[in-house]
């Protein structure tokens, strides 16, 4: 008997603490998708092409920004190499260092009236620029400004898709992955998890109703979305509404039923009146509230 009470015991607060958990925990992973969707998808592109800007406009940063003694050992890629200071070394550090060496070598070669490839000098010098600026852009976190300029990129997408040239274009662009043969398989599902999730649009709900649901006798609270569907409303000879019926305790979950209008009751109370009665699951009633008993 007391293993069997605390199988319970642990069922009953495991399901309590996931249900406590699992929202925020989705929400945090949602929120660092979508960051890494920025970064990594959009603004890395945007870092590649402001590092390529710079290494065109400078060989290096301006003087005083980097430590070329150190900053290319705190800030570079690190490698599982060691120097005899047992400093780790890192692939900007040995690219910086090639190229030193590389003109050591040249002065050398000068002296004594040989001359070194201008081709591995020019490439060195190429390597050393790009390096120089990596390390820049490691200690300073430029990186950011990709993913700044990402998350403004996305709104200026956004505010473009919103004009009626916008609009028009990614209804045709969307009409042509719809014609791609795997894409057309995969794309309007997708479509439709990120139409819900993002989408800007709200239900809106005509008042709160009461209706035989579900079954005749048994009386529901509802609430009014509108028309139903044309297709329903053309196969019977009444005039139907939409109702959603919320449940209780959790009124984001329910179902949708489209029925006659005259088996409709409308009620003297508000949405949140309505939510509100069925969340407590009827404990908070509309006479308490204040509002008239039902009247059809």
């Amino acid at each position: 008997m007391p293993q069997q009470q605390f199988t319970d015991d642990f069922r009953r607060f495991f399901v309590r603490g996931l249900g406590a958990l699992v929202p925020t925990l989705l929400t945090i992973a949602i929120i660092v998708w979508a960051f890494k969707l920025i970064n990594e998808d959009v603004g890395v592109f945007i870092t590649g092409g402001l590092l390529k800007l710079c290494t065109l406009i400078s060989d290096e940063p301006a003087p005083g920004l980097l430590d070329m003694e150190h900053d290319p050992l705190r800030h570079g890629t690190p490698l599982n190499e060691y120097d005899s200071q047992g400093r780790r070394l890192t692939i900007e550090y040995k690219i910086i260092e090639n190229y030193k060496v590389l003109l050591q070598k040249a002065k050398e070669a000068k002296a004594e009236h040989k001359k070194v490839p201008k081709e591995i000098l020019r490439q060195a010098k190429i390597d050393r620029r790009n390096a120089v600026w990596r390390i820049a852009f490691a200690k300073y976190h430029l990186h950011l400004l990709g993913f700044a300029s990402g998350i403004v990129l996305i709104y200026f997408v956004g505010f473009f898709l919103a004009s009626f040239i916008g609009r028009t274009f990614w209804r045709a662009a969307e009409g042509l992955l719809k014609r791609i043969p795997i894409i057309r398989a995969i794309y309007p599902n997708v479509k439709q998890v990120t139409d819900f999730l993002l989408s800007e649009r709200t239900v809106d709900f005509a008042g709160v109703v009461a209706v035989q649901y579900p079954r005749k006798g048994i009386w529901s609270l509802g609430l009014s979305t509108g028309a139903p569907m044309k297709h329903v409303q053309d196969s019977v000879q009444d005039e139907l509404v939409t109702v959603f019926v919320p449940s209780s305790p959790t009124p984001v979950t329910g179902y949708v039923i489209q029925v006659p209008r005259n088996e409709v009751i409308e009620l003297n109370m508000t949405i949140d009146e309505g939510l509100r009665f069925t969340i407590s699951a009827g404990v908070i009633k509309p006479e308490a509230a204040g509002i008239p008993e039902l009247t059809k």
